[in-house]
C-alpha cells in the first residue's frame, strides 16, 4: 500500500508539471509587439536670456521756463535764466541716452537742402542765399532767416520740407532751429513740445 500510495503522488506531480508548459512563439511575439505607452517629448531647454544694453540718459540741465513754453527768453531776462537757456541748448544737440550713434548723411543733405527751399517760402524778411547748414557736429540743422523765426516755424519748415521730426531724430539729428535778426528757437526732434527760443540776433 505504501509503495502504491507514493506512484500515485509522484503521477500527480508529473501531471501538474505538464500544465506549465512555455509560451508558444506567436503569444511571445504577439507580446513583445504590443504597443507602448508614448512617452511625452522632452521639453526643449529654454534659451538662455539675451542680455540687453541699456545706456542710461543723462539727465537734462534745468529748463529756463517749463517744457511746453517757447520762451522767448529776453535780452532782459536775469542772467541766471540766460546762462540756463544756453546750458539747456547745448543740451539739445549733446547725444545722449539711446540717441543715435551717427548722423545719416544722405538724410542730412536732403534735409539741408529742401529745409533751405523751405525758408525761402515764409521768410518775412530777405533769405539768405544759403538758408540751411548743418551745424554742432551735424547733429543740428540751422536755418537762417531774414525776420519771422518764432517757435512754431522750425516744425512749419520741417512739414514744408516733406518730412518730420521722427525721421530727422532717427536719422541722428537732434535739433532743427530757425534763426533771424532777433530770435534763435531750437525745436527738439526727441520731443515736438520742447521748444526753446532766445534773443540772438544774427549778424
Amino acid at each position: 500500500m505504501r509503495t502504491r500510495g507514493l506512484g500515485i503522488l509522484l503521477a500527480l506531480v508529473a501531471l501538474a508539471s505538464c500544465d506549465d508548459k512555455p509560451a508558444a512563439p506567436a503569444e511571445t511575439a504577439a507580446a513583445s509587439s504590443a504597443p507602448t505607452a508614448p512617452t511625452a517629448p522632452t521639453a526643449p531647454a529654454s534659451a538662455a536670456p539675451t542680455a540687453t544694453v541699456s545706456i542710461p540718459a543723462i539727465p537734462m540741465p534745468p529748463r529756463p521756463v517749463p517744457i511746453g513754453s517757447s520762451g522767448p527768453i529776453q535780452p532782459s531776462a536775469p542772467p541766471e535764466q540766460q546762462m540756463m537757456a544756453i546750458a539747456y541748448t547745448l543740451a539739445l544737440v549733446t547725444p545722449r541716452g539711446n540717441d543715435p550713434l551717427t548722423v545719416d548723411s544722405a538724410f542730412l543733405d536732403d534735409a539741408v537742402k529742401k529745409l533751405g527751399a523751405a525758408a525761402r517760402g515764409i521768410d518775412k524778411g530777405k533769405a539768405p542765399a544759403s538758408p540751411a547748414r548743418a551745424t554742432k557736429g551735424n547733429r543740428k540743422i540751422e536755418v537762417d532767416m531774414g525776420h519771422g523765426c518764432s517757435d512754431h516755424v522750425p516744425a512749419q519748415l520741417v512739414l514744408r520740407a516733406g518730412t518730420t521730426l521722427q525721421a530727422a531724430y532717427e536719422a541722428g539729428v537732434l535739433v532743427i532751429a530757425c534763426h533771424d535778426d532777433k530770435w534763435e528757437c531750437h525745436q527738439s526732434t526727441r520731443d515736438s513740445k520742447d521748444v526753446l527760443c532766445h534773443a540772438a540776433p544774427r549778424r
